[in-house]
């Protein structure tokens, strides 16, 4: 099987957290909380309190595979407490008290794939799985799987007199084998004509291979409940899911209880039905006992055992999403092999932020449904609203996270790399990069230039396009700044027209948008189809400040000997000039001071290093923002897949989206701002009256100029 393994950032130095994020980050690796640091086992953790510091004792159990090698590590982590955050200020290993720069995270795997589909499946040999859980399993299962040839004859006759006394199937009757057989070849339909199937292919297997070779295949493939979307299937993926450890680590309850929840996971949840699971494990146990597979003292200190599971918090959401981003950027050479080479493919999804993607999704879903009766009404008609997320790492040019719908398991079209939909304002930025790069002393184009916002007709080809403001307003003469900060659409014509349709697609194929753009006028008000995933590979570009790269779902991929046959190292490119891709940026970040995104300076998030853009069709029917520093960027799409309007603006229905990740999202990137170009020159100007500011001025941006082309009359307004 192929397997795909997320890779988390280590923890470094100078790091904030509050308490409960660093826990929830802790918890979604899989460790387990304890009360006291002495007896710590790998793959736990504890907190001790005191005055303004806090340690963190964490043991990180090894990990080895192609590629990786990360030994075993107990350390202290050491946090200052300033106003309920959490600041990282020293780490030590616990042995010898040596310091450590940084400390790396365990790989996570996400996913496998087997049989041309997705599961959470790894094998395992038959030694590497304990005796005890070996022995649960035919307690409560098979009692005589040594015995029979693949199929009991005993339970046979007792399952059908069950059956033919309640008049429908209600007892199964099958072996081990049988069950392995259904599992591998058939349906879960209850019909005789299976059964008799079923029980040939059973015989069959038994007489070509050893019992250890079957149960060793009925628990690597016995299906033991869903994570999230995904089906875990075989006992490695069972005690990683449930318990957090390999299946070598399983104690005898832990063992009990996976045995228990094969008879119906969803009915023996843990999660949900603690108690019911409690009284069939312990119902194993006492199989056990009465087969003398354990002693009486062993049965009564295991089922005194707490069920132990780790909380389903960690449960990794939707990542079938990005795991089809992973798919359709692999190389045809590994994509044709999938099926039958053990590859194993590490992935640059982030599984907190994958996390954090699915459920504020979940959350503005819920949010907008309160809040507009439209949108409600459409749902109670079976209309429902959707949206898409992709987070990426700027500087490495990776993806952290992809949501493509509101859950994988009701909609399999991922939206990020499916859905063409119209960006509207979304290509507004690239109409004024455009216009940036063709400045000339003689023909100037600055921040400051003022551009006429009143009604026009473009006439092109024997048409005529007459755009409209969204606001149904004109203010006359707006400068490039103030147009692109409130994406006012006439402006944006006017300059589209000024500087040409072509000269605008080709600034936009370099970018990243990779799907055709008709030579009309109104692609400056975005009316070409394109995906989220080439919008978000067009602003990654200028977020790099004019750099392109093509974004990556992955790193690196290893074949079943351990050979690294794919290393996806980030392939940059100029292709945009830097000095007007700033100034596109700089104008951006005013967005959240002035423009369409400026509520969102009330939500207390740390703005000050980031760029946006909200998005909304003329029509309405989509919905967008993406917002960016030169670290993230995030881009959110909310609509319809059927033709409705969604009745919202981008501000309104995609913007909180994007707070509601990014308030999460800190913990993984870092607050630094864009470097100016040294050919520009900065000059501080009045918002309010668009000349140089005085130093008694009170609403003060940063604009930057070509030498030459700087702004020499002062503000004269009375402040």
């Amino acid at each position: 099987a192929t397997q795909f393994y997320a890779l988390y950032p280590p923890f470094v130095l100078n790091q904030k957290f509050s308490q409960d994020e660093i826990e929830s980050l802790l918890i979604d690796q899989g460790y387990v909380k304890r009360d006291g640091v002495r007896a710590l086992s790998p793959g736990e953790y504890a907190f001790a309190n005191s005055g303004a510091i806090t340690r963190l004792e964490l043991f990180r159990p090894p990990y080895e595979g192609p590629g990786q090698s990360i030994p075993q590590l107990r350390a202290e982590l050491i946090f200052d407490r300033v106003q309920g955050e959490l600041s990282l200020i020293e780490m030590v290993r616990t042995n010898g008290r040596v310091p450590i720069p940084s400390f790396a995270n365990l790989p996570k795997r996400i996913g496998a794939f087997i049989g041309g589909r997705l599961r959470t499946q790894s094998t395992v040999s038959l030694s590497d799985i304990p005796t005890s859980a070996r022995l649960a399993i035919l307690a409560i299962e098979d009692i005589h799987f040594l015995e029979h040839h693949g199929v009991s004859i005993r339970g046979t006759l007792r399952a059908l007199w069950a059956d033919i006394k309640a008049g429908s199937f209600v007892q199964g009757g099958s072996t081990i084998t049988q069950q392995l057989m259904k599992n591998l070849f058939f349906s879960n339909e209850k019909a005789l004509s299976r059964k008799a199937k079923e029980a040939i292919y059973s015989l069959v297997a038994e007489s070509r291979h050893s019992k250890e070779d079957i149960l060793a295949g009925y628990l690597n493939e016995v299906y033991l409940g869903q994570w999230g979307t995904r089906e875990v299937h075989g006992y490695s993926e069972g005690a990683r899911y449930y318990f957090n450890r390999s299946v070598s680590q399983l104690t005898l309850g832990q063992s009990a209880t996976l045995a228990a929840i094969v008879q119906a996971p969803a009915a023996m949840n843990p999660h949900r039905n603690p108690e019911r699971l409690i009284k069939r494990r312990n119902l194993v146990l006492s199989k056990m006992l009465s087969e003398n597979f354990i002693l009486p003292d062993e049965f009564e200190a295991a089922t005194q055992e707490p069920l132990g599971v780790v909380p389903k918090e960690r449960a990794l959401t939707d990542v079938y999403y990005a795991i089809d981003l992973v798919l359709s950027r692999l190389p045809s050479a590994v994509r044709s092999n999938i099926d039958v080479e053990a590859y194993t493919i590490y992935v640059t999804i982030n599984p907190y932020l994958q996390n954090l993607a699915s459920n504020s999704l979940k959350w503005n879903l819920d949010y907008l449904k309160k809040r507009s009766k439209d949108i409600a009404a459409k749902e109670a008609k079976g209309i429902h609203l959707q949206g898409a997320l992709i987070a990426v790492d700027v500087q490495r040019c990776a993806v952290l996270a992809v949501q493509g719908g509101s859950s994988y398991r009701q909609t399999q079209f991922n939206r990020v790399l499916q859905g063409k939909r119209q960006p509207g304002s979304l290509f507004k930025p690239f109409v004024y990069l455009t216009a940036f790069m063709s400045h000339t002393l003689e023909n100037p184009f600055t921040p400051l230039t003022a551009i006429e916002d009143s009604p026009f007709e473009w006439k092109y080809e024997g048409q005529t396009w007459s755009p409209k403001n969204y606001s149904g307003q004109y203010q006359g003469y707006v400068t490039a700044r103030k147009a692109l900060e409130s994406s006012i659409n006439i402006p944006t014509a006017r300059v589209a027209q000024r500087v040409g349709v072509q000269e605008i697609r080709q600034t936009l194929q370099k970018a990243g948008i990779q799907s055709p753009i008709p030579a009309v006028p109104s692609i400056a008000l975005g009316s070409a189809e394109v995906s989220p995933l080439e919008l978000a590979e067009a602003f990654t570009t200028l977020a790099n400040l004019g750099e392109s790269c093509q974004l990556r779902p992955f790193v690196e991929i290893y074949d079943s000997n351990g050979n690294q046959v794919v290393k996806n190292t980030i392939q940059r490119e100029r292709v945009l000039p830097l000095a007007p891709s700033f100034q596109t940026v700089n104008i951006m970040k005013g967005a959240f001071t002035h423009g369409t995104a400026k509520w969102v300076s009330r939500t207390g998030l740390p703005l000050e290093n980031f760029a946006g853009k909200t998005g909304t069709t003329n029509d309405n029917k989509d919905a967008w923002f993406v917002g960016f520093s030169s670290s993230i960027l995030v881009l959110v799409w909310m609509g319809y897949d059927e033709e409705e309007k969604i009745g919202l603006t981008g501000s309104g229905a995609a913007l909180p989206l994007w707070v509601r990740f990014m308030k999460n999202a800190h913990l993984f990137y870092t607050p630094q701002d864009f470097d100016p170009p040294e050919n520009l020159v900065p000059v501080p100007i009045d918002h309010e009256s668009d000349a140089v500011a005085r130093p008694d001025c009170k609403d003060v941006v940063t604009d930057y100029f070509p030498p030459g082309s700087e702004p020499q009359n002062q503000c004269a307004l009375d402040h």
